[in-house]
């Protein structure tokens, strides 16, 4: 076994200020067997400036997206053709890295023989944990995953050769959850380190997590071919899950007119829990008859006491 194998850090990017900073906290890590990858998503090349003096670093890899859609999935598909290192980690453009962030993450990963490990990440208002977790490190099994266990915002290191061909939907906004499920049912097994070793930005003004009602069309289809590829393992294990995310994926449908398919959602988490019947069926009744805006506030409201009873679980 390799106990120095490189680490392909992928910096998705549309050129925004904070590039310098995540740069740094990547050039700035006490692993220093480093493949870095600096993916511009703008056709312009707008990152390029704003990193011209790091660029002599041999470690730095500066690539434009013009293979894929552009987008956040698009970009990081076009980051993810670039590794040569053994394991990769993406860091959005507007996070940064604890500094011992890589060297905790490989450790780990070559101590268990781990393809995929996580830690938790704080954000950078509060400086609260942004992933819940259970005042422990442990390993986590691909059921834990796909039921809920570890839910929120994590930094994670994967072994590249679980990648193979898999990439993510570019058609999806959001959707890179699908993907990291793929993984985890490949690998079954991996590990969750409990310390913050990434700061995730919540005050970002065009963050990707902001757009998710103007591209309600991208972010209905990611729950649905969500389903369709783990609908069996969700029925299987938690038919529960199933549902949460059906109720999500209305809400999407409504916002995109695809009302069929909000029918469908609904009709098959009935299948899946019946006991659910009366919320399903009142939920897509809303949501089909409902303006527009009170579904959206509905929504809002509910998935705000959703974020607070989530902190709630997180043991201290």
């Amino acid at each position: 076994m390799n106990n120095n194998p490189k680490v392909s850090v992928i910096i998705p990017t549309i050129g925004r200020e904070s590039l310098i900073e995540a740069l740094e906290s990547v050039l700035n890590q006490t692993y220093k067997n480093l493949e870095i990858i600096i993916t511009d998503d703008t056709e312009e090349g707008k990152a390029r400036v704003k990193i011209e003096k790091y660029v002599s670093d041999p470690r730095i890899k500066y690539t434009i997206n013009t293979k894929y859609k552009h987008g956040p999935a698009g970009n990081k598909n076009n980051g993810l053709d670039h590794i040569t290192g053994e394991y990769f980690v993406i860091l959005d453009d507007d996070d940064t890295l604890f500094p011992n962030a890589i060297e905790e993450l490989l450790n780990c990963a070559l101590k268990g023989n781990y393809g995929m490990i996580f830690a938790n990440c704080i954000d950078n208002v509060k400086r609260e944990f942004t992933g819940k977790h259970y005042g422990k490190s442990e390993e986590v099994s691909y059921k834990d995953m796909l039921c809920g266990k570890y839910e929120g915002e994590y930094v994670g290191l994967t072994k590249t050769s679980l990648l193979e061909r898999e990439r993510f939907n570019e058609e999806c906004w959001g959707g890179e959850g699908i993907l990291w499920m793929k993984l985890w049912k490949k690998t079954q097994v991996g590990f969750y380190l409990h310390k913050p070793l990434r700061i995730y930005s919540v005050s970002t003004p065009n963050a990707v997590s902001k757009f998710y009602i103007q591209k309600a069309k991208m972010a209905y289809l990611n729950y649905v071919l969500f389903l369709e590829e783990f609908g069996g393992d969700f029925k299987k294990y938690c038919p529960k899950i199933f549902v949460r995310n059906s109720l999500i994926g209305i809400y999407f449908s409504k916002l995109a007119g695809k009302y069929k398919e909000a029918l469908k959602l609904c009709f098959n988490s009935i299948k899946a829990y019946p006991k659910l019947l009366l919320v399903l069926l009142t939920w897509t009744i809303f949501c089909l008859i409902a303006p527009k805006f009170l579904v959206i506030k509905i929504y809002e409201n509910f998935l705000k006491k959703f974020k607070e009873s989530f902190k709630k679980v997180l043991v201290k």
